[in-house]
């Protein structure tokens, strides 16, 4: 639908992955299509902008995927490669993709003191660390 209907194809396709990256780092595995929708903008349509980013790996127990959606065909043990694959396969750029990487691969350090900033309960504030961690790890 977004290389179909939206005014910016490529930046909207951009904007997706990066947030499925972002809900995969995060723990937000409840992150479905309906949390994704296509707004009007005069006569063409962009991304909408996120909506319930929640850390839901966190708080929800006995669920052991890693995304609502299917990336690659998997829901969970994502790889890097399965990134990659799928944003291949939805037509963004290597050098697109590399960035994409890139960048949140240097976010941790911001991330750690927004977690440490927060007020979520220090037990609470180490597991999701550790969470962030261990998937930035995963997409190596």
């Amino acid at each position: 639908a977004i290389k179909k209907y939206t005014a910016n194809p490529g930046l909207d396709l951009t904007d997706y992955y990066e947030l499925v990256l972002f809900c995969f780092l995060t723990g937000n595995n409840d992150m479905h299509l309906k949390n994704f929708s296509l707004l009007k903008n005069n006569l063409s349509y962009d991304l909408c902008p996120a909506y319930d980013l929640v850390a839901s790996e966190l708080v929800v127990e006995g669920d052991d995927e890693e995304l609502a959606l299917n990336l690659n065909g998997k829901k969970k043990k994502i790889k890097r490669k399965d990134f990659e694959i799928a944003m291949t396969s939805a037509g963004l750029d290597q050098k697109v993709i590399e960035n994409i990487f890139r960048k949140y691969g240097k976010l941790l350090p911001k991330w750690i003191k927004f977690i440490d900033d927060s007020f979520l309960p220090e037990a609470m504030k180490e597991e999701y660390k550790e969470l962030i961690q261990r998937k930035l790890i995963q997409i190596q």
